[in-house]
């Protein structure tokens, strides 16, 4: 059984009458209390505690769209699913706008890399789990030489991501329109150095840090985004 079978199967239970639960809290969704009638998987409590972006910057010519502003509880989220390794959790990221993520398949979506010794440890691929849970295949053209994660280093050390991440050599990309996907967006740098190496239509980021989304306030563009 593949996971996103495996997942499917465990979600489909908050149908049944005996068996209905938030899958990040594991509320019992029963009760009238609990029952989001937005939701598939959340309770509404839960599902309050993400804290929406939902806007677009637009930087050198390249549209970044972000769901969500990053915060303690998003980064206790992600640190269960990756590093703990809770993949249950999958579906529940871009839940909220699951009706639109079909619109996704008009592109070849291209995720920023984890390291080798990463994927290994982890046993598995956080991005590709949530965005297939949706059924929008994920490919990985780039690769990184090491692991490189932004919240540790210094600002001098963030700089050299290009000696970091490639792009890997004979990697064919189907003729469609480019949209690059990364779970958090600390710096940017990663992903301007993913742009740089497959020049993407768009970027699509689940969480931004609030600095970020600070430091590009007059980056906004008002016009809906396809997708949400």
């Amino acid at each position: 059984m593949s996971i996103r079978q495996f997942i499917h199967t465990r979600v489909c239970s908050y149908f049944e009458a005996n068996e209905r639960f938030c899958l990040i809290c594991n509320e019992s969704l029963d009760s009238i209390q609990n029952v989001d009638l937005l939701s598939f998987c959340l309770c509404k409590r839960c599902r309050k505690q993400f804290r929406m972006c939902k806007k677009i910057y637009k930087i050198n010519q390249v549209e970044w769209h972000v769901l969500y502003e990053y915060d303690d509880f998003l980064e206790r989220l992600f640190f269960r699913y990756k590093e703990q390794c809770d993949r249950l959790l999958a579906p529940v990221f871009l839940e909220p706008i699951h009706q639109y993520l079909h619109k996704m398949k008009k592109y070849t979506v291209c995720s920023l890399c984890s390291s080798d010794q990463k994927r290994m440890q982890r046993g598995f691929d956080p991005l590709s789990d949530i965005f297939g849970f949706y059924d929008v295949s994920i490919v990985s053209p780039l690769y990184k030489k090491k692991e490189h994660k932004q919240s540790n280093l210094s600002k001098e050390e963030r700089a050299k991501v290009n000696d970091v991440i490639f792009r890997k050599e004979h990697y064919t990309l189907a003729d469609k329109p480019i949209l690059l996907v990364d779970d958090v967006c600390t710096t940017g740098a990663s992903l301007q150095r993913g742009i740089e190496l497959l020049s993407p239509n768009k970027v699509f980021v689940i969480a931004a840090h609030p600095l970020w989304l600070s430091q590009h306030q007059e980056m906004i563009v008002e016009k809906k985004s396809l997708f949400w």
